[in-house]
C-alpha cells in the first residue's frame, strides 16, 4: 500500500508541474496577446493618420495643380495682350507711313509731327511766328534735318 500512495503521491507532483507549466504558458500567452492587440491598436492609428496625410497631400497637390494652370492661363492670356499690342502698334505704324507716303505722292504736305513738310507756330498774344524749315526725306523713306 505504501507503493500506491508514492505513485499517487508522484502522479499529484507531475500533475502539479504541469499545471503549472500549463498556467505559465497561459500567462504568457496572454500577455503576448496583450501586446499584440496592442500593436494591432497602435497600427490601426497610424493607418488612419496616414490615410488622411496621404488624402491631405493629394488635395494639395490637386490645389498646386489647379494654381499652375490657372498662372500658365494668366501668363498666356499676357503674352497674348503683348503680341496684339505689338501687332496694334505695327499696323498703326505701317498705317502712318502709308499715309505720309500717300500725301507725299500726291503733293499734299503730311500733318504736324508726321514728318511731312516745313510750318510756323504763331506765339499768341505778342504775335510772334517762327518759321520751321522742311524735313528732307532720304531715299529710305525716313525723314532728318
Amino acid at each position: 500500500m505504501d507503493r500506491t500512495v508514492k505513485d499517487l503521491q508522484s502522479q499529484i507532483e507531475r500533475r502539479e508541474k504541469t499545471n503549472a507549466l500549463l498556467s505559465d504558458d497561459l500567462s504568457k500567452s496572454r500577455d503576448k496577446l496583450e501586446r499584440l492587440l496592442s500593436t494591432i491598436d497602435e497600427l490601426q492609428a497610424s493607418d488612419s493618420s496616414n490615410q488622411l496625410a496621404a488624402k491631405r497631400a493629394e488635395r494639395e497637390l490637386r490645389e498646386e495643380r489647379e494654381k499652375s494652370l490657372r498662372l500658365e492661363r494668366e501668363v498666356e492670356g499676357w503674352k497674348g495682350l503683348r503680341v496684339e499690342r505689338n501687332s496694334v502698334q505695327r499696323s498703326g505704324t505701317l498705317a502712318a507711313l502709308s499715309d505720309d507716303g500717300a500725301r507725299s505722292r500726291r503733293g499734299s504736305p503730311a500733318p504736324p509731327g508726321r514728318g511731312g513738310g516745313g510750318g510756323s507756330v504763331s506765339g499768341g498774344a505778342e504775335g510772334v511766328s517762327l518759321e520751321v524749315p522742311a524735313q528732307q526725306r532720304s531715299t529710305s523713306g525716313r525723314s532728318f534735318l
